[in-house]
């Protein structure tokens, strides 16, 4: 159970990392579940930081 919690989770970050790459706002999360929705924000997050490295 706690692995697939953890892969969800995992997933979250991956897919906010991709939006937040993509240029997506952090508005259009599809996540509704707090923890879901916190971790796809980080990623979101992190993919905004890479991307003002990458361009600077």
């Amino acid at each position: 159970m706690k692995r697939q919690k953890r892969d969800r989770l995992e997933r979250a970050l991956s897919r906010g990392y991709q939006a937040g790459i993509a240029g997506r706002s952090k508005e259009l999360c599809p996540y509704q579940a707090v923890d879901a929705r916190s971790h796809w924000l980080g990623g979101w997050r992190q993919a905004m930081d890479d991307r003002v490295i990458l361009s600077a």
